[in-house]
């Protein structure tokens, strides 16, 4: 029952062993939360980005240094303030300087207060944190980058190419025997590195695995092997923790109608950590707002397309059929042109029908629209079928000239702006 009560919070057994440790999908929740934020940033920016590409492209070729900077401003505000990191603190939990010995007798003889100050983290503990919770993952995302860059999961040989050809070998080789030995140990160095860390990536993942797996049987209070070499651990909160004066949010603003120069000082001198302790509430609501938007534009969503509640079954109607046109290849065929020895297949009457009163305003007669013919050469079957955008199926090679040449459809001569661009292989 200890690992059920590690790993799911509801347990009524976590409350009997220790109701203020956290449970296992606690920690890895947390951790996932934090390792979801700079993707998610990296891709509002992309994508803005490409729409103002003169401001925020700097920004997005550096976004690794400034991310950086950011969650170091971040991520130091929480742990002095509330002794717990950003997403830590968003799921209740805070840090803790675990005492060597913890017994409810030298609890109880000690005032709260002081008991309190002895497991609030020292700058020490709060460095040490933000090298790991910042600097760490900055690394390792730069060696991860320098990996990919030097051939990363491509297999490069040495001695030959993908082919194993020769002649593409020596000049490889002949590059070699011309290198500085500066370039030789670059290049050495290159592919120790290319071969070497995905192992030393092996050795750290099964590293944090044991500490997991020892977390969820009890056998360490530690969520992670640098917290066990401080000294610290990850605790609930109680629900009634204040922040710590170290921190700014329990200062007082004056009124701004009796004093704005003074409030403008205090504004900006304890604004900036007005504003960090608000990213806790503004990642709730950036999520609903995200979520919000999701389905919003999702296509089940009828109140976006107009639709009412009463109208669940309306379908949109099909598009309109696009006739042949007078000046169309089919009454006045090209030179290449040859008759299919096949029998035609005369357009509907009904549809012909419903045409414009001028398309035949001169009483010719509609030629026969033949199944599965080039109207462009007369091939039957078509070879190579492609469909336009307009409906009709031709010759890939037949269609590929004549929209490359008049842009327009040689059918209903409907206007083809893309070009080529708007034909469409058909898979038979």
């Amino acid at each position: 029952m200890d690992v059920l009560s590690n790993i799911d919070p509801t347990s009524s057994n976590s409350a009997a062993t220790d109701p203020f440790r956290p449970s296992f999908f606690e920690l890895i929740a947390q951790e996932q939360l934090s390792d979801l934020l700079k993707p998610a940033i990296r891709y509002v920016l992309t994508v803005l980005a490409q729409r103002n590409p003169r401001y925020l492209l700097r920004v997005v070729n550096r976004f690794d240094e400034i991310y950086t900077l950011l969650m170091l401003a971040v991520e130091r505000h929480y742990l002095r303030t509330w002794n717990a990191s950003f997403t830590e603190h968003f799921y209740g939990l805070r840090r803790r300087r675990r005492p060597a010995v913890s017994t409810k007798r030298v609890e109880a003889s000690v005032s709260p207060q002081k008991l309190a100050v002895t497991r609030q983290l020292r700058n020490k503990e709060i460095y040490v944190s933000l090298m790991f919770l910042v600097g760490l993952p900055y690394v390792s995302a730069k060696l991860t980058e320098y990996w990919e860059h030097v051939g990363g999961g491509v297999l490069v040989e040495d001695e030959d190419d993908l082919f194993g050809d020769e002649p593409s070998s020596r000049p490889a080789q002949a590059a070699v025997l011309h290198e500085t030995p500066a370039q030789q140990r670059k290049r050495k160095w290159e592919a120790f590195f290319r071969k070497a860390y995905p192992y030393v990536q092996v050795v750290y993942q099964l590293w944090m695995l044991g500490y997991h797996i020892g977390y969820l049987f009890g056998r360490t209070p530690y969520w992670r092997p640098w917290l066990a070499a401080m000294r610290v651990d990850v605790r609930r909160s109680m629900g009634n923790e204040q922040p710590l004066m170290v921190g700014a949010a329990a200062v007082q603003f004056p009124k701004f109608t009796r004093y704005p120069f003074l409030w403008t000082y205090v504004l900006m001198r304890k604004g900036g950590a007005r504003i960090l302790d608000a990213l806790k509430y503004a990642l709730p609501a950036s999520i609903f707002f995200f979520k919000f938007l999701e389905w919003w534009y999702s296509p089940n969503n009828r109140r976006r397309r107009g639709d009412s509640s009463t109208e669940s079954s309306k379908r949109i109607a099909p598009p309109s059929v696009l006739l042949p046109s007078q000046r169309g290849v089919l009454y006045n065929p090209p030179p290449t042109f040859k008759d299919p020895q096949v029998l035609a297949k005369v357009m509907d009457t009904t549809t012909l029908a419903e045409a414009d009163d001028d398309m035949f305003a001169d009483g010719a007669a509609p030629p026969a629209l033949l199944h599965n013919a080039c109207p462009l050469c007369g091939a039957a079957p078509i070879q190579n079928p492609c469909v336009l955008a307009t409906g009709y199926a031709c010759c890939y090679t037949c269609a590929t000239e004549y929209v490359d040449k008049w842009h327009r459809c040689p059918v209903t001569m409907t206007p083809l702006p893309g070009g080529v661009e708007q034909i469409r292989r058909v898979l038979v």
